[in-house]
C-alpha cells in the first residue's frame, strides 16, 4: 500500500475550513486533480455519504474515484474509503486547532493494482506525483480559506 501525507498550517478557524471541505461540488476549485465532485447518496453529511469524482490521474487519463465517508467529526476529521475500480484505499482530512488557525493534514493510503509490482510502481512514480498534487491543492485550499472562501 502506498502512503502520501501532506501537512500545512491554515490561518482560518476550523469551521471555515470545514465548510470549504464539505462543499463537495466546489472541491475541484482547490483540488487540482479533481474534475468534478457529485454527491450520489441521499444525504450530504455524515458517515455513508457517497461521492463520485472524475480524477485526472496522469497525462490526461481520467478515472472515476468512488469515495464513501467512513468517519465524520465536524471541524476535526473526515475519513473516506476509495472504492473505485482503479483507485482503492483509505484517506482523511484532519484538522487540529492551533493558536492561529489549524494544522491541516491530508493523507491517503492507496492499494495499487498488480500486487507487489503495483506497489513498487506506486512508490517510485505515483507517490512523488501525488505528493506534488496534494501540496498544490493544499496551497489553493489555504488561499481559499484565508481569503474568505471559494466564491460562486
Amino acid at each position: 500500500m502506498a502512503r502520501v501525507e501532506v501537512r500545512l498550517h491554515i490561518q482560518a478557524p476550523p469551521e471555515r475550513v470545514w465548510d470549504v471541505l464539505v462543499d463537495w461540488e466546489r472541491q475541484p476549485r482547490w483540488m487540482v486533480d479533481a474534475r468534478q465532485v457529485r454527491v450520489v447518496s441521499r444525504h450530504r453529511e455524515g458517515v455513508g455519504v457517497v461521492l463520485h469524482c472524475p480524477t485526472n490521474i496522469v497525462a490526461g487519463i481520467v478515472v472515476t474515484d468512488v469515495l464513501v465517508v467512513t468517519e465524520w467529526q465536524p471541524q476535526r476529521r473526515i475519513a473516506v474509503r476509495h472504492d473505485g475500480w482503479l483507485i482503492r484505499g483509505y484517506g482523511a482530512f484532519e484538522l487540529a486547532p492551533s493558536a492561529e488557525g489549524i494544522d491541516f493534514t491530508w493523507w491517503e493510503e492507496i492499494d495499487a493494482p498488480l500486487g507487489r509490482l503495483g506497489d513498487a510502481v506506486a512508490q517510485a512514480l505515483a507517490v512523488p506525483h501525488v505528493t506534488r498534487l496534494f501540496r498544490r491543492s493544499l496551497a489553493r485550499l489555504r488561499r481559499h480559506c484565508e481569503d474568505g472562501g471559494v466564491g460562486p
